[in-house]
């Protein structure tokens, strides 16, 4: 591994995100709808080379959809609404096109639920009152463990975690990346001003679940036989190579920062 093409780009996905992240409100969810669209692609490339069909179009349209929706501040029922009229028109495809067969149907209704359901919750999240909150302790907490991850998988690593899925990972890397969190949470709760547990809590639990996200995402790789999504950046794979942890991390971070905050204010 070429460490001066892995760091570059890695300095560039920093300052990309983080410009992105706090300029305004419309660059967090342009940004975010940005990366929809490329996870879209790499996805729809991944799985033919499966001989799996998806639509390419109703993944972006169903993000866009939700972009505008948390754009304008819509209730989250409205939220549920578009995932279910884009379900039902997968439904409606498969029934006007039977020739595709229901492997059609199910491969599209998977890709709704994953990436894209969860890509619309991130939408929402960015859009939201509680965005930083949520974005530094789901992004920062998850970088912590996944970083260190893989450094206590070099160090200590020897009984493997999901050797068929991805044969590096092994438990004790993913015991130090967890371990990291908490810490990287204290920092943040420290320098924010925030509350400790909040902040413990949510970086801990948010990177953890971040972790299953990035075995999800090795798994379907695994099944189309690729070992990137797609090649944007040397030695990093594509967009869907770098949200597989997030996709799960930052959900996780908003749910528990809005029950957090919601029992603060009811107490």
């Amino acid at each position: 591994m070429d460490i001066k093409k892995r760091l570059l780009p890695a300095a560039l996905i920093v300052v990309v995100t983080f410009g992105c992240i706090l300029l305004s409100r419309f660059t967090r969810v342009a940004f975010f709808l940005a990366l929809a669209v490329a996870s879209a692609v790499e996805l729809h490339q991944t799985l033919f080379k499966a001989e799996q069909p998806m639509s390419l179009s109703l993944p972006i349209v169903y993000c866009a959809v939700q972009a505008g929706l948390c754009w304008f501040g819509a209730p989250v029922a409205w939220m549920v609404a578009a995932y279910a009229a884009a379900a039902f028109a997968v439904f409606f495809w498969g029934v006007l096109k039977p020739e595709r067969g229901m492997g059609f149907v199910m491969v599209n209704l998977f890709v709704l639920l994953w990436p894209f359901g969860f890509y619309a919750i991130v939408l929402h999240a960015a859009a939201s009152d509680i965005w930083l909150m949520t974005l530094m302790l789901g992004v920062l907490g998850t970088w912590a463990c996944d970083s260190m991850a893989l450094i206590g998988g070099k160090w200590f690593g020897k009984n493997k975690l999901a050797p068929k899925v991805s044969p590096h990972k092994t438990w004790e890397g993913a015991v130090v990346g967890a371990a990291s969190a908490p810490l990287a949470g204290a920092l943040i709760a420290l320098v924010m001003g925030w509350d400790l547990g909040m902040c413990v809590v949510t970086a801990f639990v948010a990177s953890t679940v971040g972790q299953v996200g990035d075995l999800a995402a090795s798994l379907v790789k695994r099944y189309a036989g690729v070992k990137d999504y797609g090649h944007l950046m040397p030695e990093h794979g594509g967009i869907m190579d770098k949200m597989d942890s997030m996709l799960f991390a930052i959900p996780t971070a908003y749910f528990l920062v809005y029950l957090f905050l919601s029992g603060a204010a009811h107490s």
